[in-house]
C-alpha cells in the first residue's frame, strides 16, 4: 500500500552545491546507505535539519580519533513513523545532546552541523531508503531523490513524495 512523506531540504540556507549522488564515485553497492548517498555541500558549521518526520534507530556520535577519509563525523539512522522509509545522515558534528536512539524528530528539527574534515569538501551525506513491507523485516531499497534535493536547496519548500511499496521509484508530487 503506497504512502506519502513530506520532505524538505536539510539546508534551507547554506547549501553550496551537489558533491555527488547515487551510484557516483564511491557511492557503490552493496550497502544502500552508501550506494544511494547524496552528498550535499555546505560550509563547515552549517546547520543541518531533518528532511522528514522520523525516529532515530541508530546513532553513532562523532569520535575524532576514529575518523578516516571516508567515515567521519556523527551518523544518524532514522525511520519515518510508519517504519516504511528511512534515512541515513553522516559527516555531522554538534548533534544536540537530547538526540538519542528512540528520539522522535520532526521535519525541520536541527540535527547538528556540517563537520569540516580536510581535505574532503564539506558536505552532509544523506541517503534515503524505502522499506518495502516495513521494518524490521522488509526489503530495503535505496531511492534516488538527488535531483529533488538539488532543485529545492536553500528553500523551505516542502515536497510530498509517494512511495509505492512495489519496488518502483517514488513519485515526486
Amino acid at each position: 500500500m503506497s504512502f506519502d512523506i513530506d520532505l524538505s531540504h536539510p539546508f534551507p540556507s547554506g547549501f553550496t552545491g551537489g558533491v555527488g549522488g547515487p551510484n557516483f564515485g564511491d557511492h557503490q553497492p552493496p550497502k544502500w546507505y552508501i550506494q544511494f548517498g547524496m552528498d550535499l555541500g555546505a560550509d563547515g558549521g552549517t546547520e543541518i535539519f531533518a528532511a522528514f518526520d522520523a525516529h532515530i534507530t541508530k546513532f553513532t556520535p562523532d569520535d575524532p580519533s576514529a575518523d578516516t577519509e571516508k567515515v567521519y563525523g556523527a551518523q544518524l539512522f532514522m525511520r519515518a513513523p510508519n517504519d516504511m522509509m528511512g534515512g541515513f545522515y553522516t559527516h555531522l558534528t554538534d548533534v544536540p545532546p537530547d538526540l538519542a536512539v528512540g528520539s522522535s524528530i520532526s521535519r525541520g528539527d536541527l540535527l547538528g552541523t556540517v563537520l569540516r574534515f580536510d581535505p574532503t569538501s564539506p558536505h552532509v551525506h544523506l541517503a534515503l531508503v524505502e522499506i518495502i513491507g516495513g521494518a524490521p523485516n522488509g526489503t530495503y531499497q535505496g531511492v534516488d531523490l538527488y535531483q529533488l534535493f538539488l532543485d529545492t536547496a536553500n528553500t523551505d519548500k516542502v515536497t510530498t513524495v509517494t512511495f509505492m511499496q512495489d519496488g518502483t521509484p517514488p513519485v515526486v508530487n
